[in-house]
């Protein structure tokens, strides 16, 4: 699914959308918002991939929201590795049956 964080296309679970709303509810005591804290974290490409971290260096965030977003990057990039090795096998299979 396609999330919107920090004005930002991110690809997202649900689990991990429900997560982040979690994070975002903790830290939210007005007049603080918590989808501040993510705010300037990290950069994504046209398709809510994240493609670079950035340390926190013009606002306050927390180690949670700082780590939220490292597992996402990992989580999005091993969900990509997952889709490219199915991809392989299956074209694998298919030459396998050719032969």
């Amino acid at each position: 699914m396609i999330g919107i964080i920090d004005n930002k296309k991110i690809d997202i679970s649900p689990e991990e959308w429900e997560l982040y709303n979690k994070i975002v509810k903790s830290y939210t005591n007005p007049p603080n918002r918590g989808e501040d804290l993510f705010i300037d974290l990290f950069e994504t490409n046209e398709n809510g991939i994240i493609i670079s971290i950035k340390p926190p260096s013009n606002q306050r965030t927390s180690l949670e929201v700082f780590l939220f977003v490292i597992t996402l990057f990992q989580q999005q990039h091993m969900r990509l590795i997952h889709a490219q090795v199915d991809d392989i096998c299956n074209q694998f299979k298919e030459k396998i049956k050719q032969i």
